[in-house]
């Protein structure tokens, strides 16, 4: 129907006035071209904000992970220093040497539970216990008795002879230990035992049998 119309227009129209009132198509395909490759590039300033954007993320994740380790800490820490207590009050002791035995007792009595605390929630991991991770758990925590008995052995050391009361003492000596151990400690679990993989990243490991 309209193009019937215009034909009809286009009989008692001039020549020159037809054609103006055509629309230019190959005008509007260029311009339309133009628009599509006119693109602002990217500056230096826009890639500065990506990467601080980028780098504030990191440090956001690795602050509130760090904030949900020491969570699991704490908890790990109340159980560690209840079996100490425990073990002081039922055979008391001012043996460096036996306190060091009462501090490996107290710190493994957590380690499983802090084990699954850190793994699915601390570090976000979803996927099924290894054997590369147990094998590592195991690792990191001898070592992590193993330097925090080191601890105990120099705190008690330097304690003793200003504290007389052997569970003053063996408590004291056990808070230089947790506060020293706790950096450690969680290097070992980010940067050793839970490396490399995370809930975004899945990979395909060889599971627990």
């Amino acid at each position: 129907m309209v193009s019937r119309v215009r034909g009809r227009l286009g009989q008692f129209l001039p020549a020159s006035l037809r054609f103006s009132c055509l629309p230019n198509r190959e005008e509007s395909s260029l311009s339309l071209l133009e628009t599509k490759g006119t693109q602002i590039p990217e500056g230096p300033s826009d890639r500065t904000q990506h990467t601080d954007v980028h780098r504030f993320h990191v440090w956001s994740s690795t602050f509130w992970q760090f904030f949900r380790y020491c969570l699991v800490g704490g908890a790990n820490t109340l159980s560690d220093v209840l079996t100490l207590n425990i073990l002081l009050w039922c055979i008391p002791t001012n043996s460096v040497l036996v306190l060091m035995l009462y501090n490996s007792v107290a710190y493994s009595s957590g380690a499983v539970t802090s084990f699954f605390l850190n793994k699915y929630w601390t570090f976000g991991h979803r996927q099924k216990t290894t054997r590369r991770e147990v094998v590592r758990f195991l690792i990191t925590l001898f070592l992590e008795v193993l330097y925090s008995n080191g601890l105990i052995w120099l705190a008690g050391k330097a304690l003793q002879p200003f504290i007389t009361n052997v569970t003053l003492w063996g408590n004291a000596s056990k808070l230089v230990a947790i506060v020293a151990g706790a950096i450690i400690s969680y290097a070992f679990m980010r940067f050793w035992t839970f490396a490399g993989r995370s809930q975004d990243r899945p990979k395909q490991q060889e599971t627990l049998q």
